[in-house]
């Protein structure tokens, strides 16, 4: 990856002169326009953090005072993004700028001309382009246009943690393989590890798709429905023998009743209230939502640390499943329609994405939260709590940016981003006309649990494959047609 800060330098009086070119004719006899108020915009996206206050925003201030704006970002937790986009996109009431996690909603909202072509703007994004790398605009090309702005490639965050202090009490050590995992499970939730003499404790929880997810891995699978390269073929999870074999696995997890029984229906970061409140031994994470100083004020003696995940019993490792397809960044095509606003995103996504920008967003102001000598940034104490990720719209440089921000954890952000993950094919995929795949989905999440918690023998698991093809023609038209649109090369 180029790095973020190596770039050519363009000022951002040289960005607001060409994007007002945008739709002023730029003569030297036209008389100066007079200071217009603020531009107000709207950017939504996934953050598990809310933003500063804006008057404590100094990012925010500087970013309004430098380029005439008023930015409001608004953050959803991942589950809620989804439902909030697809509502802003059906009522027209999205915001100016934001994500789209998957290339099939991507594709769908382009053809159905609900975003901004940026083919015309191209020339005018040139600092963007340079920072994302505009060989990485093919990811966003749709058939007769460019609808978006693909960001940097960040580093993957999740793992599983888990309570050192009371391994050591069990007299266990940190699991390697999927049986020390299940031993530990068990233990944490029968040989009461807090010492209360209760049993109210669990050794397992997380989001459900996201914890389950190295469980899978451990079987070289991914959670059921995802597409990915086996045997140099493309197959889906549902399909893989592995598949049966890691519910079965999973299902013993559960069997022990050392399973939070709030699992399946954890959302924001309710784990993590459990695991701050000491119910918890082992969890799936990221290591930016959890702090040393937060867990040990709760609990002193609460010592957590990062794990791989385990090793299944034919010597498989994956902690998740990652799309090739990425985020992509979006403006709706309504805002083709302010022409003044339309200027002002431009020249916002230009600033952050050159060196000064860059380092604004993240790191905040020089000489307050950040000191530069010889090209060597040194972070200031009181940046550590600002939540400069939300203004990171294009993107950084990724592992410079962690090191200097975060040099106390970078065993923990290095343990995360080194993980193996298992490369799928999802977001790519186009699902056939008349398939429903939601419905599809929702179908297949329902039968998953009920093989997890054994409400449905593993057994039936043929069946199950007949029944989704029954009532969703899953394999036939959904399968197939993803076989058709994804040509595996060599390369891949």
């Amino acid at each position: 990856m180029e790095p973020a800060l190596n770039r050519r330098v363009y000022s951002p009086i040289a960005l607001l002169l060409a994007a007002a070119c945008l739709t002023v004719s730029c003569s030297k006899e036209e008389e100066p326009k007079p200071v217009q108020e603020r531009v107000k915009i709207t950017v939504h996206m996934i953050g598990t953090r809310p933003l500063p206050d804006p008057k404590e925003d100094p990012i925010k201030q500087e970013l309004d005072k430098k380029l005439g704006i008023d930015l409001i970002i608004r953050t959803f937790l991942p589950e809620d993004y989804e439902n909030q986009l697809k509502m802003g996109m059906a009522t027209g009431s999205n915001a100016d700028l934001f994500s789209i996690g998957n290339r099939q909603d991507f594709v769908h909202y382009s053809n159905q001309q609900l975003l901004l072509d940026l083919s015309p703007y191209l020339d005018l994004l040139e600092p963007s382009l340079q920072m994302v790398g505009k060989e990485r605009l093919r990811l966003v090309e749709v058939v007769g246009g460019v609808y978006g702005l693909p960001i940097t490639e960040t580093a993957y965050q999740y793992s599983y943690w888990i309570r050192q202090d009371w391994l050591e009490k069990l007299k266990l050590n940190v699991p390697r393989t999927t049986e020390e995992f299940l031993t530990v499970v068990r233990a944490m939730a029968e040989k009461d590890p807090d010492g209360n003499g209760k049993k109210d404790t669990y050794g397992f929880s997380g989001r459900p798709n996201q914890a389950l997810g190295p469980l899978f891995g451990a079987f070289g699978t991914t959670y059921p429905g995802s597409f990915y390269k086996k045997d140099n073929k493309l197959i889906n999870s549902l399909y893989d023998p592995a598949t049966p074999k890691a519910l079965s696995y999973i299902h013993s997890i559960f069997e022990t009743q050392g399973v939070d029984p709030g699992i399946v229906s954890n959302t924001g970061l309710q784990h993590k209230e459990k695991a701050l409140q000491g119910q918890l031994g082992l969890f799936y994470f990221n290591w930016p939502n959890w702090q040393l100083d937060e867990y040990r004020t709760m609990n002193a003696n609460a010592h957590w640390i990062p794990i791989d995940p385990p090793q299944g019993p034919d010597g498989d490792k994956y902690a998740y499943a990652k799309d090739v397809s990425e985020s992509i960044l979006v403006i709706p095509k309504s805002v083709s329609n302010d022409k003044v606003k339309l200027n002002k995103i431009i020249q916002l996504l230009n600033y952050i994405s050159t060196p000064e920008g860059n380092k604004l967003v993240m790191y905040g102001l020089p000489g307050k939260h950040y000191n530069e000598t010889n090209g060597k940034i040194v972070v200031n104490e009181n940046l550590k709590e600002m939540q400069g990720y939300a203004y990171q719209l294009t993107g950084r440089d990724e592992m410079s940016y962690l090191r200097t921000k975060f040099p106390d954890r970078e065993k923990d952000f290095t343990m995360a981003a080194r993980q193996p993950f298992i490369p799928i094919y999802d977001g790519l995929v186009q699902p056939p006309d008349g398939f429903r795949l939601d419905d599809a989905k929702r179908y297949i999440e329902q039968e998953l649990w009920k093989f997890v918690y054994g409400q449905r023998p593993l057994e039936s698991y043929n069946r199950f494959l007949m029944e989704l093809e029954e009532q969703f023609h899953y394999e036939s038209m959904y399968v197939a047609s993803a076989k058709q649109q994804i040509s595996l090369g060599d390369g891949q």
